[in-house]
């Protein structure tokens, strides 16, 4: 990768936030982070991110509340959003995709599955 990516990672649930910081982190990214939709919103406002991972099921605002939120912004509106998500219902995975999240993971989850994700979701990009 040309420079240092940095994702935004939107998660209430603190030891899943820091676990998958420290292992991106590890695999050369810039982490930022947020613990709901509302506190997500205000890091997006002093820095956007290259990528978003987000949970759906959050406190103040969820996952998806946020997502339509964040594609207000003119400057964040086409930042690529990965849902990381116990939700693993087929209506929710469609619902997301039909709003537009360029991927969908459920927990429990493989964090080398994220990378490898995240990594072809700037690889079309590049592509594009």
């Amino acid at each position: 990768m040309d420079k240092l990516k940095k994702i935004l990672i939107v998660e209430d649930e603190e030891g899943i936030r820091a676990f998958v910081k420290a292992y991106l982190e590890s695999e050369g990214f810039k982490v930022l982070e947020a613990s709901h939709g509302k506190e997500g919103l205000e890091v997006l406002s002093k820095e956007i991110p290259d990528l978003i991972i987000s949970d759906i099921m959050m406190p103040v605002m969820d996952g998806i509340e946020f997502f339509k939120e964040l594609r207000k912004i003119p400057e964040a509106k086409d930042v690529p959003v990965i849902m990381l998500t116990v939700k693993d219902e087929f209506s929710d995975i469609k619902y997301a995709y039909l709003l537009g999240v360029e991927e969908y993971i459920t927990k429990p989850f493989d964090p080398s599955l994220l990378v490898n994700r995240i990594r072809q979701v700037f690889t079309s990009e590049k592509l594009a």
